[in-house]
């Protein structure tokens, strides 16, 4: 069975929050908003035995990507 779950920590206590914005989602079990995704039991239980053992990625903020300037140099 597939589901919606938290890309942090795999959890399927998330909710839609801003009905305008498909893509923000809140979940309840470790306070991640943003987009979500889809999956099994078996993707679950991987995500969360990572987020558990602290061996995941951190989703950057906005403000830790780096600005358009930055690219222009890059080109």
């Amino acid at each position: 069975m597939i589901f919606k779950m938290c890309p942090r920590c795999g959890s399927r206590k998330v909710k839609w929050i801003i009905p305008q914005n498909w893509s923000t989602w809140q979940c309840f079990d470790c306070d991640y908003t943003g987009p979500i995704i889809e999956g099994d039991e078996e993707l679950s239980a991987e995500i969360h035995e990572a987020y558990v053992n602290g061996d995941y990625e951190e989703i950057p903020e906005e403000e830790d990507f780096e600005d358009d300037d930055d690219l222009d140099e890059l080109d």
